[in-house]
């Protein structure tokens, strides 16, 4: 008999960032999630500190406690070029510590102010190849510990499948992958992700189950599998292509939701626990096990 390939499917705690870290943590399991991602902040401030001493010990027992296991740990703040690459060593030790096998972050931004006024080609250029310089360090350094690092759609460098594609060639690196973001896509650029997605899916190693309803820089990012992104067709894609990463619940809120801060706790709780039910029947019928 063959074995199906197995999915982690996690949440992320930004879902809840009005709320303190701990209180994401109890909604993410309770609505049956066993695994998570985090590393934006939480009321204002940020949820850990990677270079306090015990910092990483005490991130541990909080997921221990809820019965989560970390899958990927967003770092675009320490993972910039702009950043001494003492910060990126110090992240990727921690996440080994806590364990953490991904490193997750944006590329570059191609916009002065979104939708309207993109940056020129010829400002792009020095900004794209910063980045890249950059995370070819990166990669070596996430390769010395044994962790991918992981770039996704948010414009700039990333944009859509073939601009991922362009950019990780550029870097060269083994260690620095594509994490897929649809409802990214869709936004920003104005593409039909199912149309776009095969250009990358042999190296995407995380997806981003973010759905989007309406047209380009629509602000409507529904409950993953009641908006117009093709799930089960993505799915198939993943499954296809022999993917065996995390899947991720980023964003939820529905129309102009703002990232969940007008939406109460109990709310967000019922939200991820749907999600989680659609997720679930949509990746067995593309032939997972999750």
């Amino acid at each position: 008999m063959t074995m199906k390939p197995r999915i982690k499917l996690a949440c992320m705690t930004w879902i809840y960032n009005k709320y303190p870290f701990e209180r994401a943590l109890e909604g993410i399991a309770r609505a049956g999630y066993r695994y998570v991602s985090f590393g934006l902040p939480h009321e204002g401030k940020r949820a850990f500190d990677d270079g306090a001493q015990g910092e990483a010990e005490r991130i541990a027992d909080l997921l221990d406690r809820n019965g989560l296991r970390p899958v990927t740990l967003v770092s675009t703040d320490v993972l910039a070029p702009t950043q001494p690459i003492e910060l990126a060593r110090r992240r990727m030790d921690f996440a080994r510590t806590i364990g953490v096998e991904e490193l997750l972050s944006l590329g570059t931004t191609s916009y002065k102010r979104f939708p309207d006024e993109p940056l020129t080609d010829d400002e792009m250029k020095p900004i794209n190849e910063a980045f890249a310089a950059k995370f070819r360090q990166i990669g070596e350094e996430a390769g010395k510990r044994g962790l991918m690092v992981t770039i996704k759609p948010h414009t700039g460098n990333t944009a859509a499948a073939n601009v991922i594609a362009d950019t990780l060639r550029t870097i060269g690196s083994p260690y620095v992958k594509a994490s897929y973001d649809p409802g990214n896509v869709r936004f920003y650029e104005g593409i039909e992700p199912v149309s776009d997605f095969h250009v990358i899916a042999e190296q995407t190693i995380s997806f981003i189950a973010k759905d989007h309803r309406g047209d380009r820089a629509e602000s409507n990012f529904p409950i993953p599998g009641e908006g117009d992104i093709n799930f089960p067709a993505m799915f198939g894609m993943l499954h296809a292509s022999g993917f065996t990463g995390p899947v991720v619940v980023e964003r939820l809120d529905g129309e102009n939701g703002a990232y969940g801060v007008n939406i109460e706790a109990a709310e967000l709780d019922r939200q991820i626990t749907k999600a989680h039910a659609n997720l679930v029947r949509m990746l067995e019928d593309a032939g997972f096990e999750v």
